[in-house]
């Protein structure tokens, strides 16, 4: 019995150490291509569509590193169907990109700017997150959800700004996620946008928050895809939450001293209120304006 389970343990092992085929890629070598793919299109980001020339992009990224598309391609699936060996891949990708792009990143787009700022002072990236996300189109890990509570960070009327680069690495189907910010104020109410995303480039969402305490900033990107066996993988570089304190003015002493009425008398009409400065979620909460009341003679 104890010389069976011996063989069942030694054959566990070696069932392990021969998990990865000989014909899939290292993850060095796959570290290597696909870095230089992100790198490419990130630069391509601002230029023109990188979408348009990532077949090209990535075989110059095979035809550098000695690989076949068929190489590439078998690997992808393999690293694509064991997410935990990809992410790891990922990971070190992530880590470069954020260390390595900072010159050329600042000098040409604002993720890097944003992502670089500290989080003190008036303008201020509040990001708590990862500098980096990868997520898969099959149904695992297809979004990043975020959450910051409200403290003396935050002031009414502040203004906040979402940033992040995405790569997109599939080679059919539709490119497309869905970002999301929102603000909720004590009292619960919210204020809330989102931005449809297609294909590779960086992208911003804002809000202007209302003037009250906020109570949390949260939000999500979400890769919308179906599942599918061929590689379908968002690459989520360099988000920042960006928080500029902003002075406010103070309200107009004489802008409710008027009172938006009508006098019902027989000969006289009330004085019309001048405009009035509204929230922005106010603005279907609002009641409709009376008509007035036909006066006869």
């Amino acid at each position: 019995m104890r010389h069976l389970l011996y063989i069942i343990v030694v054959v566990l092992l070696a069932a392990c150490k021969a998990g990865k085929p000989s014909d899939v890629l290292s993850e060095g070598k796959m570290e290597k291509i696909l870095y230089q793919y992100h790198l490419m299109q990130g630069m391509a980001a601002c230029g023109d569509s990188s979408d348009i020339k990532g077949r090209a992009y990535i075989l110059v990224c095979l035809r550098d590193n000695g690989v076949t598309e068929a190489e590439f391609d078998s690997s992808l699936v393999w690293y694509y169907q064991h997410m935990e060996e990809l992410q790891k891949v990922y990971k070190r990708i992530g880590d470069r990109l954020h260390s390595e792009l900072g010159d050329v990143g600042e000098a040409v787009n604002d993720v890097n700017r944003y992502s670089a700022l500290g989080n003190t002072g008036d303008t201020a990236n509040v990001w708590n997150g990862r500098h980096y996300y990868l997520l898969s189109g099959n149904g695992f890990a297809n979004r990043l959800t975020f959450e910051i509570k409200g403290d003396t960070t935050f002031k009414p009327g502040d203004e906040l700004l979402l940033n992040f680069r995405a790569q997109f690495v599939q080679r059919e189907g539709t490119r497309h996620a869905v970002a999301a910010l929102a603000v909720q104020y004590d009292g619960d109410s919210v204020s809330h946008t989102e931005r449809h995303v297609y294909g590779s480039g960086d992208f911003s969402l804002n809000i202007d928050a209302a003037r009250r305490p906020i109570k949390r900033v949260y939000g999500y990107i979400y890769m919308v895809s179906e599942w599918n066996i061929n590689p379908r993988l968002l690459f989520i570089f360099s988000p920042s939450l960006v928080r500029i304190h902003k002075e406010l003015l103070p309200p107009k002493e004489d802008a409710t001293d008027v009172a938006d009425t009508i006098v019902s008398s027989a000969d006289t009409l009330g004085k019309v209120a001048a405009p009035v400065a509204i929230e922005p979620e106010q603005m279907h909460s609002r009641p409709m304006p009376r008509k007035m009341m036909k006066i006869e003679k």
